[in-house]
């Protein structure tokens, strides 16, 4: 599983403009091949960041939606912004439930 997020600081006049942009998006992301989950996330702490996460069955999968034309719309979201976004992708070799917990 592959997990991309990325972490938007959003300018008082984009303050709707933005999320709603993202939120817009997220469907279409989620019915890409491959996407096991999506979500948009607004900062309880602080109201001017936003937070996209992305969950991808491989990396095949992420290269193929980073070609895509839903993300050619995200990254023009992400060039409104006056400070550059933080993009993090990570590769999960193994996720658990509540066994690590348990043990």
């Amino acid at each position: 599983m592959v997990n991309d997020t990325i972490r938007m600081t959003v300018s008082a006049d984009k303050r709707n403009e933005i999320p709603q942009a993202i939120r817009d998006l997220r469907n279409p992301i989620r019915n890409e091949k491959d996407c096991l989950n999506c979500h948009c996330f607004l900062d309880i702490k602080a109201d001017d960041i936003v937070i996209f996460a992305q969950e991808w069955k491989n990396n095949e999968a992420l290269t193929t939606h980073l070609r895509s034309g839903h993300f050619k719309v995200l990254f023009e979201v992400m060039k409104l912004h006056s400070i550059e976004p933080e993009i993090r992708i990570n590769t999960v070799i193994a996720t658990g439930g509540l066994e690590p917990i348990a043990a």
